[in-house]
């Protein structure tokens, strides 16, 4: 059964054990402790008796026993005190006489090493001695050693807790007060028990709880799972640590299925939007290239030139999108290790901007520096630096119509250079600029005149400024332009 296996069953199982062998150990502990406590109060008592008996007659003289004194003597404190049964031993511990019957008494020597302790009067009670009716049997005794012209001829040896003592005591086994005693002590026991169960339910039930929580986490979707709040957030005990651990381990697992979906959802529009941009110039391009091949006499030279150039700038368009989508995996594909140096920032400036001066007077558009620092120094990775100026230097003169103005600026802030491209261009929608970083995005408003992107260039630009822990903002306005402002560290 699985109840038989849960964590409160074996702890209750082990507290029962346990109350079964602390419970047996108490009786038999408290059995014998009682015993031993009667036996040294009875020895105490009657410690002197043999000494009283001794002291009244000369129980041996001239070497023979005083037989009748012995038996005079025996007979008065047996009378006295029936449990007490009264021995005479020689020298040797050799049993001389007695009252009892013959029969009864089976050994025929005391050893003498108990009898001299007790006279030592150094031994500590109760002391135990043989018991001549029962060979192997131990009792309490009383002792006094019988003196003649100055030497110990013998000893009066008495046992003080005989057959009718015995017979006594497994009488009142059965007595009220010991059943009274017994049942007391078992019902502490249960009743220590019971609260034992009860405190182990109180402290296995938060854990039920968490193996359910565990268990309907598993079985549920992780997104639609609600993890139940945590009242406190500092662990009270190693549950209450248990369960803060899951829930943050359960939180954790949300957030990374959720940006797995994102992942999955991103990767399906990748594939989509590369599917779309790809189609439409692989498709111009094979359409122009059919129509050489078909009419390939019948085509002008100025019009066979002017297909082939069609085709070519598709071409181009195509090789740009693969080398921004390698670039974008690259940079998506894990830590990447920034070789950042100290360079020139004005030197980069003027690289780009040199590579753009073509296209920018083919369009007719003015591409300008401003700076109020051309020694400006920044700490950076230069290579990954250039392709954002280059990014943003391609997405200005895209948007800007002829006869305008780029802008690329420099300037101080509080050791940070602000790098600035600003554009009079068309400018961007309000609406627009918070989507204008994501993959393949593309103004709804862009204009006929205007060259179509990939939608690519500014998503790489924000990943490589993310790298470097530098933020980019956007002011655009209508008809206005647009300006793309990022900051840059410079040495101390």
């Amino acid at each position: 059964m699985r109840i038989l296996r849960t964590l409160y069953a074996r702890l209750a199982a082990s507290l029962l054990m346990l109350v079964i062998v602390l419970g047996t150990a108490l009786l038999w502990t408290g059995h014998y402790v009682s015993d031993m406590y009667s036996q040294e109060v009875t020895q105490r008592l009657n410690q002197s008796i043999a000494m009283y008996v001794t002291n009244e007659q000369q129980l041996i003289e001239g070497g023979k026993v005083n037989q009748q004194a012995v038996e005079l003597l025996a007979q008065r404190v047996m009378t006295i005190n029936p449990s007490v049964e009264v021995y005479l031993l020689d020298a040797q511990g050799n049993i001389l006489g007695h009252l009892l019957a013959k029969e009864s008494v089976r050994q025929r020597r005391v050893s003498l090493g108990p009898v001299s302790d007790f006279l030592s009067g150094s031994a500590t009670f109760p002391l135990m001695g043989d018991d001549p009716r029962n060979p192997g049997a131990r009792k309490v005794f009383s002792a006094s050693p019988i003196v003649e012209q100055g030497e110990t001829v013998g000893y009066l040896y008495a046992v003080l807790g005989g057959a009718r003592y015995q017979t006594l005591r497994e009488s009142v086994q059965n007595s009220y007060i010991l059943r009274v005693g017994l049942a007391t002590i078992l019902g502490a026991l249960v009743l220590a028990m019971l609260a034992g169960f009860a405190v182990f339910f109180m402290l296995t039930r938060r854990l039920t709880l968490l193996r359910q929580e565990v268990e309907r986490f598993q079985m549920d979707s992780p997104d639609e799972t609600i993890i139940a709040p945590v009242a406190n957030s500092v662990a009270g005990d190693e549950v209450d640590a248990l369960r803060l651990a899951f829930a943050a381990m359960a939180k954790q697992i949300q957030q990374q299925f959720r940006a797995l979906q994102s992942v999955d959802s991103t990767r399906r529009e990748l594939i989509a939007n590369v599917s779309h941009d790809l189609r439409t110039p692989l498709a111009s391009m094979q359409g122009y290239i059919e129509t050489l091949m078909i009419k390939d006499e019948e085509l002008t030279t100025d019009t066979r030139r002017h297909y082939l150039e069609v085709a070519h700038k598709h071409t181009q368009r195509m090789n740009d999108l693969i080398e921004e989508l390698f670039e974008l995996a690259k940079l998506d594909a894990g830590p990447i290790e920034l070789n950042t140096e100290t360079f020139s920032l004005m030197e980069l400036i003027h690289d780009s901007v040199q590579d753009f001066e073509l296209t920018a007077r083919d369009k007719h558009i003015d591409l300008t520096i401003e700076t109020g620092n051309d020694n400006c120094y920044v700490v950076a990775d230069i290579a990954l630096i250039q392709r954002v100026l280059q990014n943003l230097l391609s997405n200005a003169l895209r948007h800007t119509p002829p006869g305008r103005t780029v802008t690329i600026s420099v300037s101080d802030n509080e050791h940070r250079a602000r790098i600035e491209v600003s554009d009079t261009g068309n400018g961007i929608a309000s609406h627009e600029i918070p989507h204008i970083f994501e993959r393949f995005y593309q103004s709804q408003q862009q204009r006929p005149s205007e060259e179509l992107g990939a939608g690519l260039g500014l998503a790489i630009v924000k990943k490589i400024l993310d790298l470097h822990q530098s933020t980019i903002r956007v002011d655009s306005r209508p008809d206005q332009g647009t300006r793309f402002i990022f900051e840059l560290p410079m040495p101390a």
